[in-house]
């Protein structure tokens, strides 16, 4: 298995929904992207977690035109949303729409939420809102399925 992780992982880009600015070179990007594995590391990937789900080839392709779909569509990431999602959690009431949803937005947990439930296999099911998914219910959903794969050279 690591022998070929190394190569995925210098190589793969991920889709997500980011607020990315850059005060030297003058750039901003909003919202659905797709950007390099490692983005979040100095030089090279040293540690990762990665929840594989175990999709069918049919399910792989609609998260992929789903992800490459919302691209195509500039959706916008929300920091209002953000707030509304902090809201329902503190409130418990995380199954209960996102009060400050916003139709073309969608911060990153919830654009991976959308493309997976678009392709039929949504993880986490009714008690969690779509515009309400944060980080910790996809990680749980993945510990809950077996589902997370620790990747270190």
């Amino acid at each position: 298995m690591t022998s070929w992780m190394p190569t995925l992982l210098r190589s793969q880009n991920i889709f997500e929904s980011d607020l990315k600015v850059n005060l030297f070179k003058p750039q901003l990007r909003n919202g659905a992207q797709e950007n390099w594995f490692g983005k979040w590391c100095k030089e090279t990937v040293e540690n990762a977690a990665i929840i594989n789900f175990r999709l069918s080839d049919d399910e792989k392709d609609n998260v992929l035109a789903t992800a490459l779909q919302l691209v195509d569509e500039q959706v916008l990431y929300p920091i209002q949303e953000l707030l509304g999602t902090w809201w329902a959690i503190i409130m418990k009431k995380q199954w209960m729409p996102n009060p400050l949803d916003d139709p073309h937005a969608m911060y990153c947990s919830s654009f991976v939420r959308c493309c997976y439930k678009e392709a039929g296999r949504d993880f986490l099911g009714q008690e969690i809102s779509v515009s309400n998914t944060a980080p910790e219910n996809i990680a749980r959903a993945g510990i809950e399925a077996g589902a997370i794969e620790i990747y270190k050279p």
